[in-house]
């Protein structure tokens, strides 16, 4: 009986022992803070600017009117919105793990003190500061070691470098010349001009016996319309840009009647942007001037080679010659 009961009691701390150890490994994998407690408490609607630095001492600034993020560097020239946005959510609303450590010597060791970071993230309503985050060394692929100011605890967060880049250019929308291809109603490029009908756009001299090669249109109107710049080049009209004569001109026609014509010339080779090698683009880049806007932008050149090379012998084809269901699609 007294050999029976020893057995009983030992089943007993045995089973008491793998609850604890079943409750600390849990706590050291959702961590004591994971109860719903975020990196960085700050009501996201305050933020209205953002101060970037790196460990060398420079310095970007972004700034938020109204609904719009825009970059002061750039004579405020409108940032990626929603790209700001997301980052700015994803760290108010990362939820706290278990710490990677919390020493001040791990905080140097990772690059999260505050006087030795790779990146310095100030998140401030007009000039108060909302919150602090520090940002190191990566853990791993696409992670990077993290530190909230006022705080000991070092986290490793999804986090990219090149989603903190220093340079404004990075910052930029690309987007802002973008258009809807359903709201354009003509496109006066080179020899070829294309007119909005119940079909969607097509040569304004289409015969009776001629159809349009949709993918070919398709692809034409959707360069147009997405058409993205990769920086600013300011608003001076340089002489070297060579914009008095263009290597490409055309026009847009929009619904309600507002005219849009794009003026590109060659970008000279000492203003091309090299990239991480020192290498430049395969295809030369093009200075490009709107007739809406007063900056000048850099545009990639495969683009505007993509509008360049199109003639209205590749739009056009004899009725019945094309694959079935030529001519369906609208633009």
């Amino acid at each position: 009986m007294k050999k029976l009961i020893g057995i009983c009691a030992f089943l007993v701390v045995v089973q008491s022992g793998l609850a604890v150890w079943s409750h600390v490994a849990n706590d050291r994998l959702t961590g004591p803070q994971s109860d719903k407690e975020t990196l960085l408490k700050i009501n996201t609607a305050e933020v209205n600017a953002l101060v970037l630095e790196d460990g060398e001492g420079h310095k970007l600034q972004l700034t938020k009117e109204k609904d719009q993020w825009q970059l002061p560097a750039l004579a405020s020239f409108p940032a990626d919105t929603v790209r700001v946005q997301e980052l700015i959510d994803r760290l108010a609303g990362q939820q706290r793990g278990w710490p990677e450590a919390t020493t001040l010597e791990a905080a140097k060791r990772f690059k999260v003190a505050s006087d030795r970071f790779e990146r310095k993230l100030t998140l401030r309503n007009n000039s108060t500061d909302l919150g602090v985050v520090y940002f190191g060394s990566s853990p791993g692929l696409r992670k990077t070691y993290v530190r909230v100011d006022g705080s000991q605890e070092i986290q490793a967060l999804a986090l990219a470098s090149h989603e903190l880049e220093m340079q404004a250019d990075a910052w930029v929308d690309t987007r802002v010349l973008q258009l809807k291809a359903e709201q354009i109603m003509r496109v006066a490029l080179p020899g070829l001009q294309l007119e909005r009908h119940k079909e969607g756009l097509q040569p304004s001299d289409l015969t009776a016996d001629e159809e349009i090669v949709t993918a070919r249109r398709d692809a034409l109107v959707k360069r147009v319309a997405n058409l993205a710049i990769s920086t600013v080049l300011g608003k001076e009209l340089k002489p070297e840009y060579g914009l008095g004569t263009p290597a490409l001109r055309y026009s847009v026609e929009q619904e309600g009647g507002a005219s849009i014509e794009y003026v590109f010339a060659l970008l000279p080779a000492k203003a091309e942007a090299k990239d991480a090698k020192g290498q430049l683009p395969e295809l030369p880049s093009y200075v490009l001037k709107v007739s809406n806007r007063e900056e000048l932008f850099r545009v990639d050149g495969w683009q505007v080679e993509e509008i360049k090379n199109v003639n209205r012998a590749m739009l056009v084809q004899k009725k019945g010659k094309g694959p079935a269901g030529v001519g369906k699609t609208q633009q």
